[in-house]
C-alpha cells in the first residue's frame, strides 16, 4: 500500500489560476477527489479522480 507522501507525488500538479504558482494538493472525499489550495492567494479547486459518475435516474 502507498504511503501518503507517495500518493501526493502521483497526483496531478496544478498551477493557480490567478498567481500561476504550484498549488498544494490533498486527497478528500474518501480519496475520490483532489483538493488544491494556492499557498499565495488561497484560491481553491477540487477535481474528481477517475471517471465521472452517471447522472442520477429519477
Amino acid at each position: 500500500m502507498s504511503t501518503p507522501s507517495t500518493v501526493q507525488t502521483e497526483l496531478p500538479d496544478r498551477l493557480c489560476t490567478w498567481c500561476k504558482v504550484p498549488m498544494k494538493k490533498r486527497l478528500v472525499g474518501g480519496r475520490q477527489f483532489v483538493h488544491y489550495t494556492c499557498p499565495k492567494c488561497v484560491f481553491q479547486h477540487t477535481t474528481r479522480l477517475g471517471p465521472k459518475l452517471p447522472p442520477p435516474k429519477h
